[in-house]
C-alpha cells in the first residue's frame, strides 16, 4: 500500500568504535536510551517504529513537524547525557508500506531519508524541503539552509536544510569536487567564556580561505582524511587568550603550527583579525605541497 509519509532515520555515530572498546556498556547504553527516550518520545509524539537497525532505529509519523519534534527532542537528550552521538535525516514523501508481520516501508523516500541521515553532521538534524515546509515558525528557525545536494544513487537533487552543517565528505553525497578543500574543525573552547569567540572565529577563518579559487574552505566536524585539515583550540592564559593551530596534510601529516592570542577582554573584536593572521600562512602552507596531494 502507498501513501504519505514521514520517514525519520538515526544512526549512532562512532557505533562501531564504540562496540570494539567496549561491546557490554554499549549495548546497555541503546538499552537504557531505547527504555527512557525513544519509548516514551514516540508515545509523546506519535511515531511508529517500523525496524531498529542495530546502530540506528527507523521511523514513521504521520506529520513532518512532529517527526522534527521528536527528532530535537532526541538530539537534546543525547547531549546532555553526554554518551553518545546522533545524526538524523528525515523526509516526506510517498511511502511504499508492506503490513508484514513484520510490517516495513520501502521507496524513494526511504532512501533519501537514509541520505540526509548519512550527510548530517554530527549532533544535527538533516531534513528536506518537503519536511521544512511543513514547520511553523519556531521549528523553521533552528534550520538553515544548506542548499540543492546531489546524494548518492538518487536521480534528483534534493534540497537540505541542516540544524548545523553537512558532511561533504559523507559516502552519502555523490559526486566528486572539482578542487581541493581545506576542512576547518570547529576550534574548541578550552572556557565556556570562549565558545562565542570559538564559532566566530570558525567562521571568520572559513571566510578568510574561500578568498582563493583554487581550494575550498568548508566547516566539519568530521573531516576527510583526503583534505586539508585545520584544528584548533582556545584557552585563556591569565588576561589573554591562546589560539593554538596546527594545519594537517591529507593523510594526516602535520604542515605547520601556530600560536598567537590577544586580550581577553577584546575577543569578541578580534575573531576576524586573528581568521586574517592564521589564513594567510595557511593558504601559503598548503600551495607549497598541494602538487603533492593531488
Amino acid at each position: 500500500m502507498r501513501s504519505l509519509g514521514v520517514i525519520f532515520l538515526a544512526d549512532i555515530v562512532g557505533y562501531s568504535k564504540m562496540m570494539a572498546q567496549d561491546e557490554a556498556g554499549t549495548l546497555l547504553k541503546l538499552r537504557e536510551f531505547s527504555k527512557d527516550v525513544i519509548g516514551p518520545t514516540l508515545k509523546k509524539h506519535q511515531g511508529t517504529m517500523i525496524k531498529s537497525l542495530g546502530d540506528g532505529w527507523l521511523i514513521e509519523f504521520n506529520s513532518a513537524s512532529t517527526a522534527v519534534s521528536c527528532a530535537l527532542e532526541w538530539q537534546s537528550i543525547v547531549k546532555q547525557q553526554g554518551k553518545m552521538n546522533m545524526r538524523v535525516g528525515i523526509h516526506l514523501g510517498d511511502v511504499e508500506h508492506e503490513e508484514g508481520p513484520p510490517p516495513d516501508v520501502y521507496g524513494d523516500t526511504v532512501n533519501i531519508a537514509a541520505r540526509l541521515e548519512s550527510i548530517a553532521e554530527t549532533g544535527d538534524v538533516a531534513i528536506s524541503t518537503s519536511t521544512y515546509l511543513c514547520l511553523d515558525q519556531n521549528q523553521a528557525a533552528v534550520f538553515n539552509n544548506c542548499g540543492k545536494q546531489t546524494l548518492k544513487n538518487i536521480a534528483t537533487p534534493v534540497e537540505v536544510w541542516s540544524t548545523g552543517r553537512l558532511n561533504v565528505a559523507s559516502k552519502g553525497m555523490g559526486g566528486e569536487r572539482d578542487k581541493p578543500a581545506i576542512s576547518i574543525k570547529p576550534f574548541n573552547a578550552g572556557h565556556e567564556q570562549l565558545a562565542q569567540f570559538c564559532e566566530d572565529l570558525t567562521n571568520d577563518l572559513e571566510r578568510a580561505l574561500n578568498t582563493k579559487n583554487w581550494i575550498e574552505s568548508i566547516v566539519q566536524k568530521t573531516p576527510s582524511d583526503k583534505d586539508y585539515q585545520v584544528v584548533g583550540t582556545v584557552s585563556p592564559s591569565g588576561p589573554n587568550f591562546r589560539v593554538d593551530v596546527v594545519l594537517k596534510a591529507p593523510g594526516g601529516k602535520t604542515l605547520w603550527n601556530n600560536s598567537l592570542g590577544g586580550p581577553l577582554n577584546q575577543r569578541s573584536q578580534l575573531s576576524d583579525r586573528v581568521a586574517e593572521q592564521l589564513g594567510e600562512p595557511i593558504l601559503i602552507e598548503v600551495m607549497k605541497v598541494k602538487d603533492q596531494y593531488k
